[in-house]
């Protein structure tokens, strides 16, 4: 078998392979991090949505008001 010509060597964390298997590992779990922990739990909500929100809200209320009328 050739088993001297593939050098394990080169996948150590101090070969040059393996340092960029780090590196890039790295990155990744970088992203991952960045990605799950801080741009999930941002409020993405749109202009659209929050005025879509509030007119709802409104329509609402009149409902409520039509509901229980305040006569004095």
């Amino acid at each position: 078998m050739m088993i001297a010509t593939f050098n394990l060597d080169y996948f150590s964390p101090t070969g040059l392979i393996g340092f960029w298997i780090l590196f890039i590992g790295l990155i990744f779990t970088g992203a991952m991090f960045f990605f799950v922990f801080f741009k999930l739990t941002d409020d993405d909500e749109s202009y659209k949505d929050k005025k879509r929100k509030k007119l709802e809200k409104a329509q609402q209320m009149e409902r409520i008001a039509r509901l229980y009328p305040k006569n004095n």
